[in-house]
């Protein structure tokens, strides 16, 4: 019994230690991670609002920043500009229908030192989008 206790409490100890050092992990760029976060709620908007008034979008990725910009001129066009240590290889740019629909495509990201990132894969319709984590 005494094993078994000892040995549940390895397996916790090292289960602990992994999800801080994820935390630590998550935590060590903390301007990419208000990027995204930001980047997600813009887009979130810009969906939803896209449906709400019926009226598409332009999302503009330029060499140092993203703007969602509507076409319905009485809203506000948003701006966000990218972490120092991220850049995209080209212009791209992503048109949104007038309700909230997407066309699918990949955007890659990239380092200073010119290693690929971080993947956005911009899904079909509404779904938004999935980051993936290259290094």
């Amino acid at each position: 019994m005494i094993e078994l206790i000892v040995y549940l409490g390895i397996v916790i100890s090292v289960l602990l230690l992994n999800l801080a050092l994820i935390k630590v992990v998550n935590l060590s760029n903390p301007a990419e991670n208000a990027f995204w976060d930001s980047m997600a709620d813009c887009w979130n908007e810009m969906t939803v609002k896209s449906q709400i008034y019926h009226t598409s979008y332009r999302v503009e990725l330029n060499s140092d920043r993203v703007v969602f910009v509507p076409k319905n001129r009485q809203l506000k066009v948003k701006s966000l500009r990218y972490p120092r240590d991220l850049q995209i290889a080209q212009y791209v740019q992503i048109n949104v229908a007038d309700d909230g629909f997407v066309s699918p495509r990949t955007i890659h990201w990239y380092s200073k030192d010119g290693r690929e990132k971080y993947q956005q894969k911009i899904q079909l319709g509404w779904s938004g989008y999935r980051l993936k984590k290259m290094e």
